[in-house]
């Protein structure tokens, strides 16, 4: 975190990890602005003034009760019945070969996403069945031809651990780490047992590596959370800004891969995140429990929509969240909204527009996919 000894006021506010900070903070993320403070008081004043800026400016999603939502659903749902005039009746023929045709639609694109992915994940799995081995934090060490310092956290609470190039590790109760005293060669390598939270200085020319029991987590220069205790099966890593690369450790382009200075591999952008299954050497890419906003710039974004295009409405969401949302924008070009949305979660923003235009919503491959029947207006 060393670039933020040189940074201006404007530049504190205007920095994704710093935002995330003042807007959304973690335990993990504020663990590390607690250490840099007490590392650099001196910097108080500056960080005080740039959180007072962004609290004035700010975009955030407050918590909002059930009943509130439920609230809002029925307000919304008024709102468009209201604006909504009587339309000609259809046929019940003609509406259930439309039915059938949009199902037949989404069921061929269902059919060949499962084909796709079940034939990648068999290629993968084959690849690697007959020279697989379940890999240990003891293991990577130990072969290791490097000199290491392994840091331990024994404490309760969540463990500063600062590296040679500036990244700062926050380690978690009964996690520990190895790494270098100083990086030498063509990356930056590190070992974990147990979950960690990083934060990554930036160097395109030396890449960051994370090894964590079978998984190979590569940055440039990021933040983003690791968990991978040596007794649990599976190893989770959770992007909080930038971007990552995953592949597994017994890839057979791994060496390609770790030294190439682009990121290869499962790529992952802020919330979301790959599951990976130790046992089965097999990733599954999904989008973080509570996604939260990535503000960019000075954009102060609102979501109140007045008679909008759906599809206005899932472009400012994807903008917003840096998420992909797939729809059929044919099908559902009639489909207008109004709606205030500001104060919502992802999710809870997503249930209500898809209750108003009469669809739902799944979570496939760390995108979101929307289903629907279309909307009829005059």
């Amino acid at each position: 975190m060393n670039k933020y000894l040189t940074y201006s006021l404007d530049d504190f506010i205007w920095d994704d990890f710093f935002r995330l900070w003042a807007l959304a903070p973690t335990r993990e993320i504020s663990a590390c602005w607690e250490w840099w403070l007490n590392e650099y008081p001196e910097k108080q004043d500056i960080v005080n003034a740039a959180l007072q800026a962004i609290q004035q400016l700010k975009v955030r999603e407050e918590d909002i009760s059930s009943q509130e939502i439920s609230l809002l659903i029925q307000k919304t749902l008024h709102q468009i019945e209201e604006k909504k005039e009587d339309s000609d009746s259809i046929e019940l023929e003609d509406y259930s070969s439309s039915i059938w045709q949009n199902t037949t639609f989404w069921w061929n694109l269902a059919a060949s996403v499962t084909i796709l992915v079940g034939f990648g994940w068999w290629v993968w799995s084959n690849n690697f069945q007959q020279n697989r081995n379940v890999v240990t934090y003891e293991k990577m060490v130990s072969n290791t031809a490097q000199k290491l310092i392994e840091t331990s956290n024994e404490t309760n609470k969540p463990l500063p651990v600062e590296l040679s190039d500036g990244s700062l590790v926050i380690l978690q109760k009964g996690s520990r780490i190895s790494y270098m005293s100083h990086f030498e060669g063509q990356n930056r390598e590190v070992f974990l047992s147990g979950e960690a939270f990083f934060e990554v200085s930036k160097d395109p020319s030396k890449p960051f590596l994370v090894y964590a029991n079978g998984l190979v987590t590569k940055v440039l220069g990021t933040s983003f959370n690791i968990k991978a205790y040596d007794d649990d099966q599976e190893v989770t890593v959770e992007v909080n800004t930038g971007k990552v690369s995953v592949f597994a450790q017994s890839d057979p382009q791994i060496k390609e891969k770790a030294s190439n200075r682009e990121l290869e591999g499962v790529v992952l952008t802020p919330n979301q995140k790959i599951i990976y299954e130790r046992n089965e050497v097999r990733m599954v890419k999904a989008l973080v429990e509570r996604p939260t906003i990535i503000v960019a710039n000075n954009e102060k974004l609102k979501f109140e929509f007045e008679d909008a295009p759906v599809k206005q409405v899932f472009e400012a969401l994807e903008k917003a969240y840096s998420v992909d949302i797939v729809f059929d924008e044919d099908l559902m070009a009639n489909c207008p909204l109004t709606a205030s949305l500001t104060d919502l979660h992802l999710f809870e923003k997503l249930d209500i527009i898809c209750k108003a235009v009469e669809a739902h919503y799944e979570i496939l491959d760390g995108q979101i996919v929307i289903y629907s029947k279309g909307c009829k207006t005059n």
